[in-house]
């Protein structure tokens, strides 16, 4: 265990209900730490993606932290990795994560699903390209119609 070791009851934790107000009195950051599954369920509006794996990868941030994870363990892991990094400002985590902010009845960011944005303009491309194959099957029928038309008839008449 390093020198930066925290123990999850060092770890400050706040309440759901009071998380709102932190966030509107002061510079505190509310960075999500959750797997990009579990936020495409909901986010904290307000908060900041970044799952705990990339987070040694970056710079610490400026100002106070407030951790969103999916476990106690996970912020804090991600608190030993802050502290690591040398950041030495104020960490807390949200007592009971997404779950409890839901069941204070506190509103949650749904995305729309990126497969459902593709889905549209998949299909959408490819209803333009049957719209536009057609065109041009109709445009190749009236083409052989004054082509071979006048052809068609004389021989008719023969």
């Amino acid at each position: 265990m390093s020198s930066s070791a925290i123990s999850p009851r060092e770890l400050a934790t706040l309440p759901a209900a009071r998380l709102p107000e932190e966030a509107r009195g002061g510079p505190a950051l509310i960075l999500d730490l959750r797997s990009r599954r579990h936020q495409r369920r909901g986010c904290i509006p307000g908060s900041h993606s970044l799952p705990s794996g990339l987070l040694v990868s970056g710079e610490a941030p400026e100002g106070d932290l407030i951790l969103v994870a999916d476990s106690s363990a996970q912020a804090t892991s991600a608190a030993e990795a802050l502290r690591e990094a040398g950041y030495h400002r104020r960490l807390r985590h949200l007592d009971g994560g997404v779950p409890a902010w839901e069941a204070a009845g506190l509103p949650l960011i749904r995305p729309e699903p990126v497969g459902r944005a593709l889905i549209e303009m998949v299909c959408g491309g490819l209803l333009m390209a049957a719209a536009a194959f057609t065109q041009s099957l109709g445009l190749l029928a009236l083409g052989l119609v004054l082509l071979f038309g006048p052809w068609v008839q004389a021989r008719a008449r023969a």
